[in-house]
């Protein structure tokens, strides 16, 4: 198997700010003590906790490719399909950069849809397209993609 794409996410930043957020608020509370300290600081714990989760989400993004098939993960499952599976891929927009949603046909005729968070992942974009141009030029693009490919295209990353 080929190994995964690089993950592009610095998370090393954000889980030392809101951990060193969280203490001095719960600090602060805790040293003056005022009416309900006890809910204040379980509440801070609950939103640090929360916030360290979405951090975590963020690096287990995932995606590899072996001749015609390509594998992703967004946060729980890796997915594997091959390149002739593949029907349609939509753009969405995320803070880091635009991602895919792709549209995958199951052998059952089923269409299931999985995220690609390219965005998050050194050459992703151009390793996803290069893969669509290759393996599933059947595929259809959405506004957002074909204007993704052509900006790859005129910046030569992809063919």
């Amino acid at each position: 198997m080929s190994a995964p794409l690089e993950l592009s996410y610095v998370w090393q930043p954000p889980v030392l700010f809101t951990s060193v957020g969280a203490l001095i608020c719960i600090a602060a509370v805790a040293s003056t003590r005022p009416n309900g300290w006890a809910s204040v600081i379980a509440v801070l714990v609950a939103l640090w906790i929360g916030m360290l989760g979405f951090i975590w989400t963020r690096t287990r993004a995932y995606l590899s490719v072996e001749g015609s098939r390509l594998t992703v993960r967004r946060v729980r499952r890796l997915h594997t399909f091959e390149g002739e599976q593949l029907v349609r891929v939509r753009q969405y927009l995320t803070r880091p950069g635009p991602c895919y949603r792709l549209v995958v046909r199951e052998a059952d005729g089923r269409q299931h849809s999985y995220a690609a968070p390219v965005a998050l992942l050194t050459t992703g974009h151009s390793t996803l397209f290069g893969w669509i141009l290759a393996r599933a030029p059947q595929a259809e693009l959405d506004r957002g993609s074909t204007r993704t490919l052509d900006q790859l295209r005129v910046r030569g990353l992809v063919g």
